[in-house]
């Protein structure tokens, strides 16, 4: 059986640069693996058979079943059950979903002892984060996500997650984009200095989501949070939305400012940034 855990991200920066005549968007990130997690188990089947199992609805086809289908066919091994307890919410920007893609892939990988980088291609066409979710920890990700430079650092930043009870479309919110572009750009180069050196004031500065607007007018209700938010401090976007997050000083600061959202009727955790993307609990076959 094997357990692990796989870490929730934040989009420190994201820049849309382009849209491509496929419909997709050149991208130009700064993501950072962070402290909420969902928990994956996978254990080995004696057939061909594949099952998903989670504790969330995340439908019969899910990116860890395609994800654990398209490895089998591609090195012809076998079935197993997957369970997935959820703990990175939904449609909410933070990589839930590729985050258990990437934790199957990089699970079976090793299990069937398959350099990741022959895994990386199957990565590529379940999901523009899944390959930087494979790594996690510090990085920039352009293109549709097939570019990933990670970085090394082994900077602690505290941040607070704010965590609307609603997602939203990623689609929806890209094709919105596309009505009325805002090509405003964060400076990537001077965000992941600021990060290498804990430099939170300029982190703050820097840190920047180019659909932020757009989600906003998609989802005015995701405004109104940000209204009652921003008073803390610095407030971003992540991913396509709904979550926000703020950077904070210390983790006693992230867990009082947490605490003083949520007495604003706004769902908010402490959380921290984590040097890796996936992390094994147990690995025994």
């Amino acid at each position: 059986m094997i357990k692990l855990r796989v870490y929730a991200k934040l989009n420190l920066a994201l820049n849309v640069l382009s849209r491509e005549q496929d419909g997709y968007h050149q991208l130009d990130m700064v993501n950072q693996s962070i402290s909420l997690f969902d928990e994956i188990r996978i254990v080995p089947r004696p057939d061909e058979r594949i099952s998903v199992h989670c504790d969330k609805n995340i439908g019969v086809i899910n990116t860890a079943w395609t994800s654990a289908s398209e490895f089998a066919k591609k090195f012809g091994t076998g079935g197993c059950d997957i369970t997935i307890k959820k703990g990175i919410p939904m449609k909410g920007g933070l990589g839930g979903s590729s985050a258990d893609a990437a934790g199957v892939l990089v699970a079976l990988a090793k299990w069937h002892n398959v350099p990741l980088e022959d895994v990386y291609p199957i990565a590529e066409t379940v999901g523009s984060d899944v390959k930087y979710m494979m790594t996690g920890g510090l990085a920039r990700v352009c293109g549709k996500g097939e570019q990933v430079q990670t970085i090394e650092s082994d900077s602690l930043i505290y941040f607070v997650v704010v965590m609307p009870e609603f997602g939203l479309s990623t689609r929806k919110v890209f094709e919105t984009f596309d009505q009325n572009p805002d090509f405003n750009f964060a400076n990537n180069d001077e965000l992941i200095k600021a990060v290498k050196n804990e430099d939170l004031a300029q982190i703050r500065d820097n840190v920047h989501n180019g659909l932020q607007q757009t989600a906003f007018k998609t989802e005015p209700k995701l405004k109104d949070i940000f209204d009652k938010v921003i008073k803390f401090g610095k407030t971003c976007m992540t991913g396509s939305g709904s979550c926000l997050f703020l950077v904070a000083d210390s983790l006693g600061d992230s867990q009082y400012i947490a605490d003083q959202i949520c007495k604003q009727g706004v769902f908010a955790v402490p959380a921290e940034s984590r040097a890796f993307g996936i992390e094994f609990v147990e690995f025994k076959i």
